[in-house]
């Protein structure tokens, strides 16, 4: 099965794709056009699509190998009790008995030596779909097995491949039916006797639930790499902090718990933290020792912080908290002990002499959007930046923000 895409030597743009009747016209047509199904998806050249897809598919492989060990294997006692209904010459029987025990192996094998394990076992499912067609032609329509049969392959080929693979499959059956039914002379015999009948039930009953099975572990895993993946999509890979998306997200959510809850003892403060002259630990010992740094003082943060409080990395060097159901005394406290503390290092957390600048903002109902939260501290920050660095500012409403020297004395509000 190739894909291929048509040259476009002129470097012209494609055309746009079809929207709203004329695609859904285009998608019933490929639906009912056999060729189409077969048709290359336009994914760019030959060469790209292999080795972009190279090697891929090898756990589906060892799925639908045990899947159709268990059906095939199950499936040889439906078609032979039909079979022994209306007798058929010895190589039939051959035949039969080679599908249902050596066909799994060799599809098997020749999926994993491809070069794309998931389209050759894809390939394996549309002829496991031709020789149910086939088998369909020498029980001469014997309606139980028949039934079981078209069935079966269906259920692989939908859980497999959705509707694009279950109509390859049943187009393949039903060529290959009808090549049989032409081959083998058959006759139509649709009447199943008891025997036949009993010989299909241990494949109704056991191939769904391995299917089932299959399908619940699949999902398992999937449901549990998605954990995982969200987890990751919340941390900063450095410090092993929140990130600034996720950090955010929980700033919004706090900020719309106390607009619903604004009264109490206690408030929410929002605290950002940036290290001073990080640039030239960069500078001077280069971006190794600069990460170092940085995880340092995020692991002075999670010891100094509790755990309701929620911690980000905020970007480059600057630092988050969200000091969650505090009274003002305790959050001013535990905030200029950060300060000191990064002051003092010691050498477990080592800053390789970075100290600390803070703006520290609580929560305040007059604020529309949490933005403005954000903008509040931030402007705290730089005010004591600007005031002579390692020092805490308290954001009020009268702070105004000016350059100044370390001679120069403080805002009102610095700590």
């Amino acid at each position: 099965m190739n894909m291929s895409s048509p040259s476009n030597p002129d470097c012209s743009p494609a055309p746009p794709a079809p929207s709203g009747w004329p695609r859904l016209r285009r998608l019933l047509l490929n639906l009912v056009d056999p060729l189409a199904l077969y048709r290359p998806r336009a994914t760019g050249t030959v060469e790209a699509a292999t080795a972009a897809l190279a090697g891929k598919g090898v756990r589906f492989v060892q799925r639908i190998y045990r899947l159709r060990v268990i059906g095939l294997g199950v499936g040889f006692f439906c078609v032979a009790a039909g079979f022994l209904q209306h007798p058929v010459p010895w190589p039939l029987w051959l035949l039969l008995a080679a599908h249902g025990y050596i066909w799994p192996h060799v599809a098997r094998h020749w999926a994993l030596r491809s070069v794309i394990p998931y389209r050759a076992e894809r390939r394996n499912l549309v002829i496991d779909a031709a020789f149910g067609g086939f088998w369909i032609a020498a029980l001469q329509g014997n309606l139980v097995p028949s039934a079981v049969i078209i069935s079966m392959l269906s259920m692989d080929n939908i859980a497999a491949g959705g509707l694009r693979l279950f109509l390859r499959g049943l187009y393949a059956s039903i060529l290959a039916c009808a090549l049989g039914w032409w081959l083998l002379g058959a006759h139509f015999l649709p009447q199943s006797d008891l025997t036949t009948i009993l010989a299909c039930l241990p494949m109704m009953a056991l191939y769904p639930l391995a299917l089932g099975q299959s399908t619940y572990l699949m999902s398992k895993k999937l449901a549990e790499r998605s954990r995982q993946f969200e987890i990751v999509s919340q941390f900063d890979g450095l410090t092993l902090l929140f990130n600034r998306r996720y950090w955010e997200s929980l700033l919004m959510e706090e900020f719309e718990r106390r607009h619903r809850q604004p009264s109490g003892q206690t408030q929410t403060f929002l605290l950002l933290l940036d290290l001073d002259y990080f640039k030239s630990i960069n500078d001077t010992w280069g971006h190794l020792v600069g990460d170092e740094v940085l995880r340092n003082f995020a692991r002075l943060l999670r010891s100094r912080l509790r755990e309701q409080d929620w911690i980000g990395r905020y970007g480059g060097e600057e630092f988050g908290v969200i000091l969650r159901d505090m009274h003002p005394t305790d959050a001013l406290a535990l905030a200029q002990g950060l300060v000191e503390a990064a002051r003092l290092h010691d050498d477990i957390n080592n800053l390789y002499g970075c100290t600390v600048s803070g703006g520290l903002v609580p929560f305040s109902p007059d604020m529309e959007a949490h933005f403005v939260w954000l903008q509040r501290a931030d402007h705290a920050m730089y005010c004591a930046k600007e005031s002579g660095r390692d020092r805490l500012v308290v954001w009020h409403p009268g702070l105004e923000r000016a350059a100044g020297s370390p001679n120069q004395p403080p805002p009102p509000c610095c700590v």
